[in-house]
C-alpha cells in the first residue's frame, strides 16, 4: 500500500529517514541532509519533506519548501537557489516498486493536502539521471529540458581516459593532447610550477578568499553570481562540521596561484565546483584547462569513480567529458497569481536563452 508522510522541520524521525543506512539512496551532494540542513538555515522558507512509502519501504524523499517570491507561493526543491542539482533523492528499487500511474495518482495526493500553501510549482535544475537511475520528476512530468551536464566516469588509467575520448571524438582528444603540451611548454618557462592540494581535515581553508575570487572573475565577465553571504555561510558551516571532506586545488608558478579550483568528494564523486583563473600573465598556456587535467589525474590515482562539472555547459567541460546528462525544469501554476508568475518566467526564461 501507498502511503506518504509531510514533514514540516527536519524531527529525529525525518532525520532517521535520510540517514538509514538500510535503505540504498541515489542522490548528489546537494540533497545530503547536512548540506539541506545548513541550506534551511538561512531562508524562511516553510519545509515539507515529503517520504513516499511502499508498505514500510521508503520509495523516496522529496525534499521541498514553499517559498515566498512577492505574494507568490511557490513550491521548490530545497535550496533551489544556491543548488546545481535540485532532485529528488529515490532508493534504488524505486523503480521495482511504483509505476508511472501510481506514482502520479500519489503525487496528486501530495498535492492536494498542500493546495492552500501554493499558487505554482517551480523545479528547476532537475538531472535526467540520478546515478543512472532515471528520474521520476523528469520521466513522468512535461518538462523542459534546458541545459546539459557534463561528467567523466573513470574505467581504467589516465590513457584509457584518452584512447575512450579520442574515439568518441578525435577533435576532443586533440584538445587533450593540446592541454598537455601546453602544461609541458609552461613548466619549462615558469620556475617551480606544481599541484598544491589542500583538504579541509588538515589544512584551513578560507572560504572567502575562494568566493572573492571567484566574484573578481564573474564581474570581469559581467556574470551574475549566488556569491552571497547566505552560501558563504552554507560552505563555512560544512566545511567546519567536517563530515564532507573539501578541497582547494590550485596550479602554482613560483608561489603565485595560477588557477584553482575549490572541490569536494562526495559518493565517490569529485565536484569540480568553484574554478577561478587567477592570473592572465600566462593565459596563452590555458592554465584552468591545465589544472583540469591535473584533477583528472588525481582522481584516477584516487580511484574515484566519477568527474562531475556542474551546472554551465561550455565547451571546454565537454571537451574534456564522456557523459552527459539532460538538465530539466517543471512549472505548474495554481492559481491566478501562479499564472501571472508563470507566464513572467517563462518570459524571463526564454529572452535569458536569446543571450546566451
Amino acid at each position: 500500500m501507498y502511503t506518504y508522510k509531510i514533514f514540516d522541520s527536519f524531527t529525529k524521525e525525518c532525520e532517521e529517514i535520510f540517514n538509514n543506512k538500510e535503505v540504498k539512496f541515489n542522490l548528489t551532494f546537494f540533497q545530503h541532509i547536512e548540506y539541506i540542513k545548513e541550506i534551511t538555515k538561512c531562508n524562511k522558507s516553510k519545509l515539507k519533506i515529503v517520504v513516499i512509502y511502499n508498505d514500510n519501504l521508503v520509495l523516496t524523499i522529496l525534499p521541498f519548501e514553499i517559498k515566498k517570491y512577492f505574494f507568490v507561493k511557490v513550491l521548490q526543491w530545497i535550496g533551489t537557489k544556491y543548488s546545481d542539482y535540485c532532485n529528488p533523492i529515490l532508493s534504488k528499487n524505486l523503480q521495482s516498486n511504483i509505476n508511472k500511474k501510481y506514482f502520479l495518482d500519489i503525487w496528486s495526493l501530495i498535492l492536494n493536502d498542500m493546495k492552500n500553501d501554493l499558487d505554482l510549482i517551480f523545479l528547476n535544475n532537475q538531472l535526467s539521471l540520478i546515478n543512472e537511475q532515471p528520474n521520476p520528476f523528469v520521466d513522468y512530468f512535461q518538462t523542459s529540458e534546458f541545459s546539459t551536464v557534463y561528467n567523466i566516469n573513470f574505467d581504467g588509467n589516465f590513457n584509457d581516459y584518452k584512447e575512450k575520448i579520442g574515439i568518441k571524438d578525435k577533435k576532443h582528444a586533440y584538445e587533450i593532447h593540446r592541454t598537455m603540451i601546453k602544461y609541458k611548454k609552461l613548466k619549462e618557462i615558469s620556475k617551480n610550477l606544481k599541484i598544491v592540494i589542500q583538504d579541509s581535515d588538515h589544512d584551513f581553508i578560507d572560504f572567502n578568499k575562494i568566493t572573492d575570487e571567484k566574484k573578481d572573475q564573474l564581474y570581469r565577465k559581467n556574470i551574475d553570481n549566488k556569491l552571497d553571504d547566505n552560501f558563504k555561510r552554507v560552505f563555512k558551516n560544512l566545511i567546519q562540521l567536517k563530515k564532507i571532506k573539501f578541497y582547494v586545488i590550485s596550479l602554482i608558478s613560483e608561489d603565485r596561484a595560477l588557477s584553482r579550483c575549490f572541490s569536494f568528494v562526495y559518493d565517490n564523486t569529485f565536484y569540480y565546483y568553484i574554478p577561478t583563473v587567477l592570473s592572465t600573465s600566462y593565459a596563452n598556456y590555458k592554465p584552468g584547462k591545465i589544472l583540469i587535467l591535473q584533477l583528472i589525474q588525481w582522481c584516477i590515482k584516487n580511484n574515484i569513480s566519477k568527474f562531475d562539472f556542474g551546472l554551465g555547459s561550455e565547451k571546454y567541460k565537454k571537451y574534456f567529458s564522456n557523459k552527459e546528462i539532460s538538465l530539466h525544469r517543471y512549472l505548474k501554476p495554481f492559481t491566478l497569481k501562479g499564472s501571472v508568475m508563470y507566464f513572467l518566467m517563462l518570459v524571463n526564461f526564454k529572452i535569458k536563452k536569446l543571450w546566451i
